[in-house]
């Protein structure tokens, strides 16, 4: 399993490599599904090619942005159409109340934009969030602009980890070659 899933991310890498902002834009869109992908990997292939002066540093951040937004939309409208039917018929055996999409609305009543930019910013809810803003009917405009606007930040920061990792990584390997050479 772990051969498989270190050839997944290599080929993931390379991909990202050989087709660059398309490959971006289509991962990051496929993630903004709420289905799993290694994105980590996708920011990793980025900053290598931004480091490398192949691509641009904002104009890959505004590409992952808008490709998780398309996704972001995609489940939204899945959601709109056919989670409601889906949670109407299976929550309870699945243990979703309607108390906890009771709730959810009270909050994005109470905090509006907020709660959508918190919920695309943490890590286990950015999946539901996606999801449950489509079953409660959140007003689509509000819900594109503040997931727009989460993605972006969420991309420019793991975008620049990423790059500066790259050159604390860089700096890591001088010093253990430094280290290693003979006084």
């Amino acid at each position: 399993m772990v051969i498989v899933m270190n050839s997944l991310l290599s080929e993931l890498y390379e991909v990202v490599l050989d087709y660059g902002y398309v490959a971006i834009f289509a991962i990051l869109a496929f993630e903004g599904t709420g289905m799993p992908a290694p994105v980590q990997v996708v920011f990793l292939a980025a900053a290598f090619l931004i480091k490398k002066g192949k691509i641009s540093f904002w104009t890959a951040v505004l590409t992952m942005a808008l490709g998780n937004l398309l996704g972001n939309v995609l489940a939204y409208y899945a959601g709109r159409i056919k989670g409601k039917p889906f949670f109407d018929r299976y929550g309870e055996k699945i243990k979703l109340w309607r108390e906890g999409f009771d709730r959810i609305k009270e909050w994005y009543s109470r905090y509006g934009g907020l709660v959508i930019v918190g919920s695309r910013l943490i890590g286990i809810p950015r999946t539901p969030a996606v999801w449950a803003s489509g079953i409660i009917g959140i007003d689509f405009r509000v819900y594109v602009i503040y997931s727009f606007l989460a993605d972006f930040i969420w991309a420019s920061f793991y975008t620049f980890l990423m790059y500066k990792g790259l050159a604390l990584l860089h700096l890591i390997g001088r010093f253990i070659i430094k280290s290693k050479s003979p006084q």
